[in-house]
């Protein structure tokens, strides 16, 4: 698309308005826990940026820090950077990203986390309308922190951040056909990218992390359009297009026709690469039931072979603990 000199201008003005905003939540201080989680998983992958997002941000700070998982993305420089394995690294360019469990003692007991990983050149790319699935740029398109990482790498995070927001934007405002406000754009673009990765989460889930975010959707959603070429006339809180922005509900039908497809493969990979994963399954099963699986070493180091022997183990020992209440 060919901008005008006047358009590019107001395209500028509005991308360093999404930077500014995206700044702004990474210079906040994070919590205790969240930031000697951070600086564990940072020594662990020298060189690279860490992001901080979304609900698990919002949560972290209502909850016990030790009885969450705080959710984190590794970016790297590149993935000779972050990866010996050339099978890691294929597999993380073809079924982006690859999950990994991390735990660290701290005072407030051992502080876990998930973290996925990507380099800076993929990241860039997922966040961007070049991706037609949600599954990136809805995520990244909320309150995101960056940390580590060179100046350089922290400059393009946050452009890629606000495109992010961008792609976000633009495609949920095609699920309208009239003006609708921020609160309603944002409302309906999670709602659509929810059921896009077949996640449970209702309508209220939403709504929830919209008011957790204070003031995001309405600070970043006329920027964001306008970064996007749409023209806009604002009327207080609403928001009028003045051309039917491109994408529409069949586009969406058809995210969630592809995250049927892409679910089942990173449930498949995550066999794989979720290193750790059963000490994270037991603990949630000991979160839930109180029930201790104690994972033995060799099911560590064979979870898929160790799997059922745990789901056994678990099943017995829930049936001697129901005969016992």
């Amino acid at each position: 698309m060919q901008f005008g000199p006047h358009e590019t201008e107001a395209r500028d003005a509005a991308l360093a308005t999404l930077c500014e905003r995206i700044r702004a939540v990474s210079t906040a201080p994070l919590n205790e826990p969240a930031q000697l989680l951070l600086e564990a998983l940072l020594a662990k992958h020298p060189g690279a940026a860490a992001l901080f997002y979304g609900s698990g941000a919002s949560v972290a700070r209502a909850d016990d820090p030790a009885s969450i998982i705080f959710d984190f993305y590794i970016i790297g420089e590149s993935y000779d950077a972050l990866y010996s394995s050339g099978a890691m690294k294929l597999a993380n360019k073809l079924v982006p990203p690859n999950v990994f469990y991390f735990e660290t003692p701290s005072p407030f007991g051992t502080l876990r986390a998930k973290y996925a990983v990507l380099s800076l050149d993929h990241f860039e790319k997922l966040v961007s309308e070049e991706t037609f699935h949600s599954y990136f740029w809805a995520r990244f398109a909320q309150p995101c922190r960056i940390h580590g990482g060179s100046t350089a790498m922290a400059a393009r995070l946050e452009t890629a951040l606000a495109i992010a927001i961008a792609t976000f934007c633009k495609r949920a405002a095609g699920l309208f056909d009239g003006p609708f406000t921020a609160r309603e754009l944002w409302l309906a673009g999670l709602g659509v990218s929810y059921k896009a990765e077949l996640r449970a989460e209702d309508e209220s889930r939403a709504a929830k992390l919209i008011e957790s975010y204070g003031d995001w959707a309405a600070s970043v959603t006329v920027p964001a359009l306008t970064y996007a070429g749409i023209d806009l006339d604002i009327e207080g809180a609403v928001i009028r297009p003045k051309q039917t922005p491109p994408q529409t509900a069949r586009a969406w039908r058809l995210r969630g026709a592809q995250g049927a497809v892409l679910s089942a493969l990173r449930l498949l990979k995550g066999t794989q690469t979720f290193k750790g994963g059963i000490d994270y399954i037991a603990w949630k099963i000991q979160r839930h039931s109180g029930i201790d699986l104690e994972i033995t070493d060799w099911e560590r180091r064979h979870p898929m072979l160790g799997a059922p022997g745990a789901a056994l183990r678990y099943y017995r020992l829930r049936a001697q603990t129901n005969r016992n209440a």
